[in-house]
């Protein structure tokens, strides 16, 4: 480590930045292609080609919530000075200035 650079931090930046930069978008279109094999195929005639699977349907909004928890952890966690300053409540390691 130097004084003028510090290459374990921007490490550290760098990998969080690439897992959570693909990772939630990951885990949104896994949310979505699970949905989508969940609701069922109907034909052109309207007969069922494939029936519904509540499982996959349940396991699509499972992985939207979590996608949405994370999303709001995050700005939660960029807020979180603002947030306790303003209303008392220190959440997510802020500490009282």
């Amino acid at each position: 480590m130097t004084t003028w650079f510090n290459y374990e931090a921007s490490l550290k930046i760098l990998i969080f930045g690439l897992l959570l930069g693909s990772g939630l978008p990951a885990l949104f279109a896994l949310a979505v292609r699970t949905g989508a094999a969940g609701a069922g195929v109907v034909g052109s005639d309207g007969t069922a080609a494939a029936h519904k699977n509540p499982a996959l349907s349940a396991l699509s909004w499972a992985l939207y919530s979590l996608a949405l928890v994370a999303v709001v952890v995050g700005v939660l966690y960029i807020a979180r000075d603002f947030i306790g300053a303003h209303t008392g409540w220190y959440m997510l390691g802020a500490k009282p200035a």
